[in-house]
C-alpha cells in the first residue's frame, strides 16, 4: 500500500480555477472529528443526552463556499460531514431510529463503556499512511483495527486503508449520477462540457497509472451478463454527440446522421431508464436496510452510487450485490466518498472479479475457501463432501455481499474493517471461524438439506449472545433480511471478529490455491477447447459426408434403369445356366449307373460269398463249442447222478441206524 500521507495531503490545485470549491483533506477531517471527540463527555464517546438534542446535521449550501448566487439557490446540500466546503465539520445528532454502529447513530441499546481510543495511532496511520505505521507499530495498528475502528473516524480510515480519495472521481460521480435527468440535459443543451478522461477513470478503476492515451467521453454501461436486472446505460448525451454544423457534407448525409444519431439517443435514453428502474426495484423490495436509508436520507445517495458505477464499469454494470456492498460505505462519509471508496474495494480488493460475467473471482474465493477447509478440518470437509454440499451452495453470498446481507449493520462494520486492512482475505477468516465454530453440529447432520439449510440460516446463531450486556447489544436486526429486520439478535461482535482474527492464512498459501485454481482452469479451458475442435471437426466430417451421400443417391438414380436390366438378363442367363448345369448333371450320372452295373454285380456277388462262407465258418465254430460243451455237461450230469447214489445210500443207512436207536429207546 503506498503512503497515504503524501496522496492523501494532496488538494486539487485547479478547484479554484475551475469553480470547483476546495474540498478538506482525509487529515482535516480526522483533526476536526478528533477534537470534536475529545472535547465531548468521555461516557457517551462524543453524544452525551444532555447536548445530543441540540446538535442538528449541518445543512450547507454552495453559496457557503463562496459560489455564485444562481448556484447556491439552485443546489442545496444537506449531509453530515459534508466535504463540499472547508468549513468546520461538527458530529450529527444522535438518532434511535438508525441501526447501531454508524456515526449517525452510534448506539440503539443501552449505553456501553467508552472504550480508550488511541487518537495517537489513528492520527499517525491518517497523516503518515498505514504502511509506514505498519512498520514501526503493526501489531498494534492490528489490534486496534481488530477491536474496531471508532465510529466517529470509521469513514476516513477506511479511505486511508484504501487510498481511495480522488477529487476527480468525485467529479465524476456526480456527473454519472446527474446523467439522464432535467437538469443535466438543460446543462448540455446550454454548454458542451469537457469529456471526461478514459485513462484518468480508469486507472482508478483498474489502479493503472499508465498516461492517457486518448480523451473520451464517459462511456455507456453494458448489461452485467450474470444479473437479469442489469441493463445499458447511456453512452453520451444527444448535445454531446451532436456534429458541428462544419464537418457535414451535404443535406441528405446531414439528415441520415441527424437520424441515426436521434435513434442511438432515443436507445440510450431508454436503457438508462430501465436501468435506475431496476436499481430502485432492488432498493425498494429486496432489502431490508431500505427503511434505514430513507430514515438517514440516504436512499437517494444508494441509488446514485450504484447508478454511477453501473455508468463506470460497462462490463460488470449493475449486477445484484452491489447495493449491499455500497450501503455501509454510505452511513460513514458523503456520496462522493463512497462512490471513490467503492470503485477502490471494487478495483483495489478484486471485488470487482466477483461480478464479471465469468465470475472468476467467486469461483476462485470459493475455490480458497474450500481448499482451507480441506487443510484445517479435513473430517468436516469429507463430511460435507460426501453429502455433495459444497461452498457454492452456503459462502457464494459471504463473497458477493461482504456478510452485508446476513449481519447486523454494526457487525458488518467491523467485518468492513478488517476487509479494509487485510482484503477479502477477512471473508475466508469469518467463514473458516463460522466453520470451527459450528463444527460439532454440522458432523452430527447427515441429511444434505439439513445441512443446506443449517449453513444458509442457522450458521450464524453460534454467535448469538444469549444473555446480552449492555456492552454487547446489537439491535436493529439483520442488514439484509428480506423479513424487514424484524429479528432482533444479539451477536457476540467482539468475540466473532477475534475468532477471525485467530485464523492464520498466509499469503504463499493462497497463491499456491490461486496457481492450482488457474492450473485447473487452464486444464478446463483446454479440454473445452479440444472439445470444440473435436466438434468442429465432427461438423466438418458430417457436411463432407452428406455431400457424398447426396452424391451417391444421385449416381444411384441415374443407374437404377440399367441396374434393373442388368439384373433381368443376369436372372434370365443364370435361369438358362442352371437348366444346362442341371442336364448334364443328369447325363453323367446315367452314364456312370450304366458303366458301373456289371462290375457292381460281380463285386456284389464276390462279396456276398464271402460273406456266407465266412459265416458257414462261424457257425461251424460255433457248432464244436456247443458240442464241447454238451459233453463236458454228460460228463457233469454222470458225476451227479453218482454222487445222488451216494449221498442215497448214506441216507438210507442213517434211516436205518436211527431206527435201531429209536428201538433201543423205546426197549
Amino acid at each position: 500500500m503506498s503512503n497515504g500521507g503524501e496522496s492523501l495531503a494532496t488538494i486539487d490545485d485547479d478547484a479554484e480555477d475551475t469553480g470547483t470549491p476546495r474540498r478538506p483533506t482525509l487529515q482535516a477531517q480526522f483533526l476536526n472529528l478528533r477534537k470534536q471527540e475529545e472535547s465531548s463527555s468521555p461516557a457517551t464517546n462524543g453524544h452525551d443526552d444532555a447536548d445530543k438534542d441540540e446538535r442538528a446535521p449541518i445543512e450547507r449550501t454552495t453559496s457557503d463556499a463562496g459560489l455564485n448566487g444562481s448556484l447556491g439557490d439552485n443546489l442545496n446540500i444537506k449531509t453530515a460531514r459534508s466535504l463540499s466546503t472547508p468549513g468546520p465539520l461538527k458530529s450529527p445528532s444522535l438518532s434511535l431510529n438508525l441501526p447501531p454502529g454508524t456515526a449517525s447513530g452510534l448506539e440503539a441499546g443501552p449505553a456501553e463503556e467508552p472504550r480508550p481510543v488511541n487518537w495517537d495511532l489513528w492520527q499517525s496511520v491518517v497523516c503518515e499512511g498505514p504502511a509506514a505505521v505498519a512498520r514501526t507499530s503493526g501489531e498494534e495498528l492490528n489490534q486496534a483495527i481488530a477491536s474496531g475502528i471508532p465510529a466517529a473516524i470509521r469513514g476516513v480510515v477506511w479511505q486511508v486503508l484504501a487510498d481511495s480519495k480522488s477529487p476527480e472521481m468525485e467529479d465524476l460521480y456526480r456527473t454519472l449520477k446527474a446523467r439522464g435527468t432535467a437538469a443535466d440535459v438543460e446543462q448540455q443543451q446550454q454548454q458542451r462540457p469537457a469529456p471526461v478522461s478514459r485513462q484518468a477513470s480508469q486507472s482508478v478503476l483498474f489502479n493503472t497509472t499508465e498516461p492517457p492515451e486518448k480523451d473520451w467521453e464517459v462511456a455507456s454501461s453494458k448489461s452485467s451478463v450474470h444479473s437479469e436486472h442489469s441493463t445499458p446505460a447511456t453512452s453520451t448525451l444527444p448535445s454531446q454527440t451532436s456534429p458541428p454544423p462544419s464537418v457535414i457534407g451535404d443535406d441528405a448525409d446531414a439528415q441520415a446522421r441527424a437520424k441515426a444519431l436521434a435513434e442511438q439517443n432515443k436507445q440510450e435514453a431508454a436503457a438508462l431508464t430501465k436501468l435506475e428502474k431496476a436499481i430502485r426495484r432492488d432498493l425498494g423490495s429486496r432489502t431490508s436496510f431500505s427503511k434505514y436509508a430513507q430514515a438517514a436520507g440516504l436512499q437517494d445517495g444508494l441509488f446514485g452510487l450504484c447508478k454511477a458505477y453501473a455508468l463506470l464499469d460497462d462490463a460488470v454494470g449493475y449486477p445484484q450485490g452491489v447495493n449491499f456492498i455500497a450501503m455501509p460505505l454510505l452511513f460513514n462519509m458523503t456520496e462522493e466518498e463512497a462512490f471513490t471508496l467503492l470503485v477502490r474495494l471494487m478495483s483495489k480488493y478484486d471485488v470487482r472479479s466477483m461480478f464479471t460475467g465469468d465470475l472468476s473471482g467467486l469461483h476462485l474465493r470459493l475455490y480458497q475457501f474450500e481448499r482451507l477447509l480441506e487443510d484445517r478440518d479435513p473430517a468436516l470437509y469429507c463430511h460435507l463432501r460426501r453429502r455433495n454440499v459444497g461452498p457454492q451452495l452456503y459462502a457464494t453470498q459471504w463473497f458477493l455481499t461482504l456478510f452485508a446481507y446476513r449481519f447486523p449493520l454494526q457487525l458488518v462494520l467491523r467485518v468492513y474493517d478488517l476487509i479494509f486492512s487485510q482484503g477479502l482475505t477477512a471473508i475466508l477468516k469469518f467463514g473458516l471461524a463460522l466453520m470451527q465454530h459450528n463444527r460439532v453440529a454440522l458432523l452430527e447432520m447427515k441429511d444434505m438439506s439439513q445441512l443446506t439449510t443449517f449453513l444458509k440460516d442457522k450458521l450464524f446463531d453460534a454467535y448469538i449472545d444469549k444473555s446480552p450486556s449492555a456492552s454487547s447489544l446489537l439491535e436493529g436486526g439483520f442488514f439484509g433480511s428480506v423479513s424487514g429486520g424484524a429479528d432482533k439478535e444479539v451477536y457476540r461482535a467482539d468475540e466473532m471478529v477475534r475468532d477471525a482474527c485467530d485464523v492464520d492464512i498466509s499469503d504463499a498459501v493462497l497463491a499456491s490455491y490461486t496457481a492450482e485454481w488457474e492450473e485447473t482452469q487452464r486444464q478446463t479451458q483446454e479440454r473445452e477447447a479440444e472439445l470444440e475442435n473435436l466438434r468442429t471437426s465432427n461438423g466438418t466430417l458430417s457436411a463432407r459426408v452428406k455431400v457424398l451421400e447426396e452424391r451417391t443417391e444421385q449416381q444411384d438414380n441415374d443407374h437404377v434403369s440399367i441396374a434393373g436390366d442388368v439384373v433381368r438378363i443376369k436372372v434370365e442367363n443364370d435361369g438358362l445356366l442352371d437348366e444346362n448345369e442341371e442336364l448334364k448333371v443328369k447325363v453323367e450320372e446315367l452314364q456312370k449307373l450304366v458303366d458301373s452295373q456289371p462290375a457292381e454285380l460281380e463285386a456284389k456277388f464276390k462279396e456276398e460269398m464271402a460273406r456266407v462262407l465266412e459265416r458257414n465258418s462261424e457257425v461251424q465254430s460255433e457248432n464244436r463249442v456247443l458240442k464241447e460243451e454238451v459233453e463236458e455237461m454228460e460228463k457233469a450230469l454222470v458225476d451227479i447222478k453218482l454222487k445222488h447214489a451216494q449221498a442215497q445210500q448214506d441216507h438210507d443207512e442213517l434211516t436205518r441206524k436211527w431206527m435201531n436207536v429209536q428201538a433201543l429207546l423205546k426197549s
